[in-house]
């Protein structure tokens, strides 16, 4: 079925319609949590735990084609359970990470040491992915910078979250804020459709990550707890590790509200804190206790990491050394270490390969089928090491950079190199090699090369952001994120996986200037929108 028009976008405005509408709009974000702490007024200082601004915003929600957006609602199950299958796979873990990954990457190195010291001696075999994979709309005869659509659309991905997966619950709410833009002015008349609320899907991301955490720490319970009083089921926790002087912490704190709707307690620690409180395990004893200045000793079911997905995270030697001990607890980790390790960009560029994805979901009882619908979702990706399929790569790099991207292996953004960026990049890169006596290859070798993916054009939209208001975008790219909650049981390679819980659905549309190649909004590159679905 052909994807329809986008239409021209945004609606025209007059400067006090614009007024208007960005007003409501600033307020409704300032009396619902769609907040940030700022900026620190030095980078050596902690941002302020008293002062608050709103997050950046689209003032309305922008157009994507119905199907596609059912199309990656659709796929996001098949995505849970492959890269949780994965997570399991120890065999192929060792082939993409162990033997190729961290021999040139250390934050992977390190990671993969921990995994191999644990493996063989965990005694918590269950683990919760709140997952996000991340798409694009795809055009494929479009030069991606000027002029209208001129093919049909689809859908590629860009990457699968496994480990932090933020925005939950900011976008459930700019979702909720455009329908109440919806509900009290209609837009003010100012686009057809506009009106019609069924055109603006209901966010329940937020519901279904929380939903993840509860189900985590009910298994908790029934494992240690089965037949317990009450009150001894009062003092075990959900742990959220948080980066030290956290802004995003509005994102997060939502999530703990959901969870005491279910009377469970949360507690949230950065690394340090973590390593100072930890009561010493025993072999014979893994649960994990911390012991609180506040609380007194509490007992942590479920450990969710909203910090730890880069090297910026482990300041030293003991915040490795925390990593390690909480991995060994009895607390179920959301992700745990393989977990974090499955969501590497080299993962996604192996799944690429000709009969990798095939075989791995054969695999997974009755997903084999979805093989063809997940691989379409793919752009091109190459390794940039010395395999036939690598040098390809690099020659493509090198010769036709304008076409591609390179990613190094982790999460959060700011760390891609785009087009012509990208030989002066690897010539650098390989001399660093030489003179460090790696040779020219192993530091490419820590990224991979993905071709670009070309968004149509002519979408524009006004971003708010606190401090300048709203603001004229004329070309605009939005990117869609769709949300899954997975706990799993790892019961060995030669075993079915054994699912417990598993919801998926939930989105994150972040929209960002074209002229912008990242698109993190914590990091300052986009803003938080949602679908107008057409």
């Amino acid at each position: 079925m052909a994807t329809p028009t986008l239409p021209s976008w945004p609606p025209t405005l007059t400067p006090s319609q614009l007024t208007h509408l960005s007003t409501l709009a600033t307020d409704y974000a300032l009396s619902h949590g769609i907040i940030y702490r700022p900026l620190p007024s030095s980078p050596s200082t902690t941002p302020a735990l008293d002062s608050a601004i709103h997050a950046p915003f689209s003032l309305f929600p922008s157009p994507f084609p119905e199907s596609l957006f059912t199309r990656a609602t659709n796929l996001q199950p098949s995505f849970d359970l492959l890269y949780a299958s994965i997570s399991t796979n120890h065999a192929f873990l060792t082939r993409v990470i162990g033997q190729s990954v961290i021999h040139v990457d250390e934050f992977q190195k390190q990671l993969w040491h921990i995994f191999i010291s644990v493996k063989d001696d965990l005694v918590q075999n269950l683990s919760l992915g709140l997952f996000r994979s991340d798409y694009l709309l795809h055009d494929e005869e479009s030069d991606g910078l000027v002029g209208a659509r001129r093919g049909e659309l689809g859908l590629k991905q860009v990457e699968f979250n496994t480990i932090s997966a933020s925005f939950g619950a900011l976008c459930t709410k700019v979702a909720r804020l455009h329908g109440h833009l919806v509900d009290t002015t209609g837009y003010l008349g100012v686009s057809e459709g506009l009106e019609d609320k069924e055109r603006l899907p209901e966010n329940k991301a937020l519901e279904i990550l929380a939903g993840g955490l509860a189900a985590a720490h009910k298994a908790y319970l029934s494992q240690f707890y089965a037949g317990a009083r009450g009150q001894a089921k009062k003092r075990v926790y959900v742990l959220f590790v948080v980066q030290e002087g956290e802004r995003n912490a509005f994102d997060q704190r939502p999530l703990e509200c959901e969870l005491q709707k279910e009377s469970i307690p949360v507690l949230r620690e950065t690394f340090a804190e973590i390593a100072e409180r930890m009561i010493a395990q025993t072999s014979s004893n893994r649960t994990l206790r911390l012991a609180h200045p506040v609380l007194g000793q509490v007992e942590i079911s479920t450990i969710y990491f909203r910090a730890g997905y880069g090297p910026s995270d482990y300041t030293s030697s003991q915040a490795w050394e925390t990593r390690k001990q909480l991995e060994l607890s009895s607390a179920i980790k959301c992700p745990s270490i393989s977990v974090q390790l499955a969501g590497a960009k080299k993962v996604q560029q192996v799944l690429a390969e000709p009969n990798e994805l095939s075989s791995l979901l054969a695999a997974i009882p009755s997903q084999e089928a979805k093989t063809e619908m997940l691989k379409e979702t793919f752009s091109d990706l190459y390794p940039l090491d010395d395999s036939r399929i690598g040098e390809e790569g690099y020659r493509l790099a090198l010769q036709s950079p304008e076409g591609y991207v390179m990613k190094p292996q982790r999460e959060g953004g700011g760390n891609n190199v785009y087009r012509s960026d990208i030989p002066p990049f690897l010539k650098e890169l390989e001399k660093q090699g030489e003179k460090e006596g790696e040779g020219a290859i192993k530091k490419r070798a820590a990224y991979i090369l993905m071709s670009l993916i070309k968004p149509p054009s002519g979408l524009g939209n006004y971003l708010v952001k606190a401090g300048s208001g709203a603001v004229l975008g004329k070309d605009t790219v939005s990117e869609l994120g769709v949300y899954g909650a997975i706990l799993f049981e790892d019961k060995g390679e030669k075993s079915p996986l054994r699912v417990l819980h598993h919801k998926s659905g939930g989105f994150l549309l972040r929209t960002k200037a074209r002229e912008s190649d990242e698109g993190g909004v914590a990091v300052g590159f986009s803003v938080i929108d949602s679908p107008l679905l057409i």
